[in-house]
């Protein structure tokens, strides 16, 4: 059921998730799932108040559109694998 997907990744932590990423492409490519380049890297320090509450920057809606039209892409295109 994974097969010929599209996956897009949000991360969050003290380097914004990034290496958490890095290996889940890994692992999504192992179950034939296409991932797309762009991701929302979230840090502890500035995209949550008191570590707990979440609340992202502005800056973050750039990332989260480029994403999502990446992932709307793919996902079309694969859609005739399936």
């Amino acid at each position: 059921e994974w097969n010929n997907k599209a996956a897009g990744f949000v991360g969050y932590g003290s380097a914004g998730g990034t290496r958490a990423i890095e290996h889940l492409r890994g692992i999504m490519a192992e179950v034939q799932v296409a991932t797309v380049r762009a991701q929302v890297s979230l840090s502890l320090f500035t995209d949550f108040v008191n570590f707990t509450t979440f609340k992202p920057g502005p800056q973050h809606e750039g990332a989260l559109k480029a994403m999502l039209d990446q992932l709307i892409a793919w996902a079309g295109a694969l859609k005739t694998l399936r």
